[in-house]
């Protein structure tokens, strides 16, 4: 005759406390919830002007069909040095003549990592007075035009040169321009530990402040 199988009852308590936990997790209970896959467009790098309505800010720059967004133009309230070849140049018959020349800069477009000539070559009459314009429809050239980077204070400032048409994309353009700096930083940083001429290793790049 076999002998009844003895059960700890400690044992059963625990087993029959670990049935009571395995269906208290049951996900049937918990609103129908299941488990699901990280769409792959999660990985991608935020792009601050998504969803940006540019088509309500469609704009008739001369003969140019542009949106208000694109448009920077030179602050007349802030002195920005001119080509030198603005003097006079001294003409075939004898006289003196004013060459113009337009306030530009040359900036690396940090998506197409090419470098983009960007004229002030433009006028517009806005609150009657001239401005002289550049239409730059790269957001991330757009952004380094606009702010700057003071590497010794590691803070984003407004480069008051310049002045913009639509100041609704101004949170935008400062998220732009973080994004371009913050990667420099972090290699800067490196560098100067690798060098030698730093001993802190951040191990990353610590928040840009502002005043």
């Amino acid at each position: 005759m076999a002998k009844p199988k003895l059960i700890d009852p400690v044992q059963r308590t625990d087993e029959k406390q670990e049935k009571t936990e395995m269906e208290a997790l049951d996900i049937k209970k918990a609103g129908g919830l299941s488990f699901k896959p990280i769409p792959p467009d999660r990985a991608r790098v935020s792009r601050p002007f998504d969803g940006y309505p540019l088509g309500s800010k469609k704009f008739r720059f001369g003969k140019a069909d542009t949106y208000t967004t694109y448009i920077v133009a030179l602050n007349p309230t802030v002195s920005v040095p001119q080509d030198p070849a603005n003097r006079k140049v001294k003409q075939k018959d004898g006289h003196m003549e004013q060459v113009q020349t337009t306030h530009s800069r040359v900036i690396r477009d940090r998506e197409t990592r090419e470098n983009i000539h960007v004229p002030f070559d433009r006028e517009i009459s806005v609150d009657d007075r001239i401005h002289q314009c550049a239409i730059v429809q790269s957001h991330n050239v757009r952004a380094q035009i606009c702010f700057s980077l003071d590497a010794q204070k590691n803070r984003i400032e407004v480069d008051t040169r310049y002045l913009l048409l639509d100041m609704d994309q101004v949170g935008r353009l400062k998220r732009v321009f973080e994004q371009v700096v913050n990667p420099l930083i972090k290699m800067e940083r490196e560098a100067a530990f690798i060098s030698g001429e730093s001993k802190e290793d951040t191990g990353g790049v610590e928040p840009i402040t502002e005043e």
